[in-house]
């Protein structure tokens, strides 16, 4: 390559041959590649650390009384905007790598919600309830606790996929097991059972929770042979309960309001 200098503008020209001319071209555009790769890695970098350190608010606050009369327990405040119908939850110790114990929860599991005492339900925005705290024998005491799946009111799920199918499947579960239950009792409500066809009627029915209370009932309370017209004022209060508890069981989906019909209220 030459140079040549002019006295007039004081201006450098070079003089370039083609093939260096291609060379140059060549490693320019090997450059700018090598650039937009590392661009765009740093981007991509940035986006994934952008995405990690977006942070939720917490939906639930825990404490565990590890003190006290009937200890030890852990308490649960839901202080999201919805109210929950059934959760996962896992206990750990904060220094041991795997969880220790995974339990499930439920509006009729019967637990202390704040300071009304025994009671069971949903779990609504603001309210406690408080449950024993699980341990290993002989290991140390839980000092983590967490909600990993959970089922809001509305039906909405969330947490870990696998744990929030199971809760689906418990509770699909149960409803029915209830539905059965109250069929069952309405037929014998129909047709005036005695105390002993209930029982007959119950013989190979699953041991759900309302089955085997429905057997724990007549079983414990042979007065009703001597009175069999009471027996049917038994099933109906069994009836009523059971309702009521398919209530708290089904997630309740929101309705839109419906508008009404020009010319109509």
């Amino acid at each position: 390559m030459a140079k040549t200098v002019s006295s007039t503008d004081s201006v450098t020209h070079f003089i370039v041959k083609p093939g260096v001319w291609n060379n140059i071209l060549i490693r320019f555009m090997h450059k700018m590649k090598l650039l937009r790769t590392i661009t765009l890695i740093v981007l991509a970098g940035w986006s994934v650390s952008a995405t990690a350190q977006v942070v939720t608010e917490p939906q639930f606050h825990f404490e565990i009384h590890s003190s006290g009369i009937d200890s030890p327990r852990f308490s649960i405040t839901n202080v999201s905007t919805k109210t929950l119908v059934a959760c996962t939850i896992s206990v750990s110790v904060a220094t041991v790598s795997r969880t220790q114990i995974k339990m499930n929860w439920n509006p009729l599991v019967r637990a202390a919600h704040g300071p009304k005492g025994d009671g069971q339900g949903p779990l609504e925005p603001g309210k406690t309830l408080t449950l024993i705290l699980p341990r290993v024998v002989g290991g140390p005491l839980p000092d983590k606790i967490e909600v990993i799946a959970g089922i809001w009111e509305d039906g909405e799920t969330f947490g870990e996929p696998t744990w929030t199918k199971v809760l689906m499947e418990m509770n699909a579960s149960i409803v029915s097991a209830y539905e059965q239950a109250i069929a069952l009792i309405k037929e014998g409500i129909e047709n005036n059972w005695t105390r002993e066809q209930y029982l007959a009627a119950l013989e190979g029915k699953p041991d759900s929770l309302p089955f085997d209370s429905m057997r724990q009932t007549f079983e414990a309370n042979q007065a009703l042979d001597q009175r069999p017209e009471h027996a049917k004022n038994v099933a109906q209060i069994l009836s009523h309960r059971f309702e009521q508890d398919l209530l708290l069981l089904r997630p309740q989906k929101a309705v839109e309001p419906v508008a009404s019909a020009p010319g109509h209220p």
